[in-house]
């Protein structure tokens, strides 16, 4: 019973349900996604479910193309009336894009091309960018950038967001 697909997938869906059930309790305080990280981190580290838990819950398959569907989705849903007017969140957005290309430029002696060219659309993009940018660093045979890429969404989801949760929403 506890080896079969449908028993991998109740567990992931679980941990994404219980993730979402207290991001809307506490009212976004609290983040569904870092919720559902941390079940995950600490399963995997008790031994309590395999490392590779979302390719048996047969998800692996799924993620491929539901973020082609997500892009396309996201792009449609973008009302111009709102946009023009959050102006300030635009500019403060694309002000913060041009520091991180920046800091990228910076860092790209120390840490490499290939690593600065995954991990900036990480850092500016989320979860739909890191699964992008490391699919393709992958393809492409570059493991150690597909690995920092990963840390790098980690360290943004398990540091920052705690921090930007309770200091936006004073």
């Amino acid at each position: 019973m506890f080896t079969s697909m449908y028993w991998y997938l109740f567990i992931c869906l679980l941990f994404f349900g219980i993730g979402d059930f207290l991001g809307v309790v506490t009212k976004a305080k609290v983040s569904a996604v870092f919720v559902s990280l941390m079940l995950f981190l600490i399963a995997f580290m008790a031994g309590w479910i395999p490392p590779d838990v979302i390719k048996k819950a047969g998800l692996d398959q799924i993620a491929k193309w539901s973020v082609i569907l997500l892009v396309f989705s996201m792009g449609t849903t973008i009302n111009m009336r709102e946009l023009i007017a959050e102006w300030r969140t635009v500019v403060t957005a694309l002000l913060a894009m041009g520091v991180i290309m920046l800091g990228a430029f910076l860092m790209m002696p120390f840490i490499g091309y290939e690593n600065t060219m995954v991990s900036v659309p990480i850092v500016t993009g989320g979860i739909v960018a890191t699964q992008i940018m490391t699919s393709g660093a992958m393809e492409h045979g570059f493991a150690l950038a597909a690995a920092l890429g990963t840390i790098v969404f980690a360290v943004q989801k398990f540091i920052g967001t705690p921090l930007a949760s309770y200091f936006g929403l004073k």
